[in-house]
């Protein structure tokens, strides 16, 4: 055989080397020497190191990165934060957000930031906290918006056409969209919390649009057809009133609005309900009625007063001579109240044809008939002269007819 051993042969096929000829010992773990790396090799593996390390930084420090860092030193109008890899940035105070004071924060603080430039010179890194708060907070606005979810927010400014919040970025919420009723004066608001919810946004702007009313609005939905559910004719329920027309009073009952007409208002005759009650009274009042489609309901206060008739009727007595005021008047009859809440009425043939009556005018009234079972009460004008004077005696004063209040507390129980 000619030529250098190959002490790779191969038989049948296979591959034969040196270590299937001559396997080497089995070596116990403890025993095997160790491989020092030489000197070029470590600092090949330095070198190596540290060209990923600033990889690494390179990839991580960018402008527009949002990261969390840590304030080692605070100046007169600046911080010096601690963001991680050994970096510092800058962080001036005109870019921190209006929810945070200068002089509350501490060495030691955390702030999430945004590196929102690289100095091309020397690599300085400018850090804004209102940047990344703005950032963050933009995703959860699109979100809110997507979910119909309800944001908070406080008032910071008066513009023209409504007021700015504070949403972690700014927000504009227009004065027709503040509450259910126009509001006087937007500077009041400026430090209050509303309730919003999104309804509109610019995305290439980053602008948003936010309504306190579709909020309320829709609460106030949400009790109208809670409170429709639970009312009923006859219930006594407590209101607040909310206004007032020549008609009647509005009565708030904690989600819908029901009218109290000026007849239902007391038992007296009134030309106004402000003779009665003012905005802002608390009153029981009872549902007469109600219409759930329509969420209308009508209701009566005077029904929850107590009935004059009840209190007084039995002290009305045929002959007593009075003082009433003429509530109406007709070619056939004159209807006068005798007390607030009682009417008699004055046929023909009782008053003067001749003389001219008018509402509200005081006439002496004698009590002709009373009739309990129907509630009506008759009286006379043309009569009060017939009644003897010892009998007038007894309901007056110098010799003058008194006021029916005055009368009835001569009358015993």
């Amino acid at each position: 055989m000619t030529g250098r051993f190959d002490p790779a042969h191969r038989v049948k096929g296979k591959r034969i080397t040196t270590i299937d000829i001559a396997p080497p010992p089995e070596i116990a773990p403890d025993q095997r020497p160790v491989t020092v790396p030489r000197p070029e090799e470590e600092l090949e593996d330095q070198l190596v190191l540290e060209q990923r390390l600033y990889e690494e930084s390179l990839k991580v420090l960018d402008e527009g990165q949002v990261l969390t860092g840590v304030i080692v030193a605070k100046y007169q109008d600046e911080l010096l934060v601690d963001i991680g890899g050994k970096s510092e940035g800058i962080l001036n105070f005109r870019e921190l957000s209006l929810a945070i004071d200068p002089k509350e924060l501490r060495v030691g603080d955390k702030l999430e930031v945004m590196i929102h430039r690289i100095d091309d010179q020397d690599g300085t890194l400018f850090l804004s906290e209102r940047r990344a708060r703005a950032l963050k907070t933009w995703e959860k606005v699109i979100q809110a918006h997507e979910q119909d979810e309800v944001i908070e927010a406080t008032v910071t400014q008066v513009v023209k056409g409504g007021v700015l919040v504070d949403l972690g970025m700014r927000g504009f919420v227009p004065a027709s969209q503040i509450r259910r009723q126009p509001v006087g004066n937007l500077d009041e608001l400026v430090g209050k919390h509303l309730r919003l919810k999104v309804i509109d946004l610019d995305h290439k702007r980053h602008r948003v649009v936010l309504s306190q009313r579709l909020v309320l609005e829709e609460e106030l939905n949400q009790k109208k057809s809670e409170l429709l559910g639970t009312l009923a004719v006859g219930q006594i329920r407590e209101g607040v009133v909310v206004r007032l027309a020549e008609f009647g009073a509005f009565v708030d009952l904690g989600g819908i609005d029901g009218l109290i007409h000026n007849s239902e208002l007391s038992y007296a005759r009134i030309k106004h309900p402000s003779e009665v009650v003012k905005i802002g009274d608390v009153v029981q009042v009872e549902v007469m009625k109600f219409d759930p489609d329509a969420k209308k309901v009508s209701l009566s206060l005077k029904h929850a007063l107590p009935d004059p008739w009840v209190e007084y009727a039995e002290k009305l007595v045929e002959g007593q001579h009075l003082v009433a005021g003429v509530v109406k008047v007709t070619p056939n009859y004159l209807l006068v109240e005798i007390i607030p809440g009682v009417l008699a009425m004055v046929p023909k043939g009782e008053f003067e044809p001749t003389a001219q009556y008018s509402p509200g005018q005081e006439v002496d009234v004698t009590i002709l008939t009373v009739n309990h079972a129907t509630r009506r009460i008759t009286g006379s004008i043309q009569h009060v002269a017939d009644i003897p004077p010892e009998e007038l005696a007894e309901f007056a004063v110098d010799g003058e007819p008194v006021p029916i209040a005055d009368a009835l507390e001569a009358v015993p129980d």
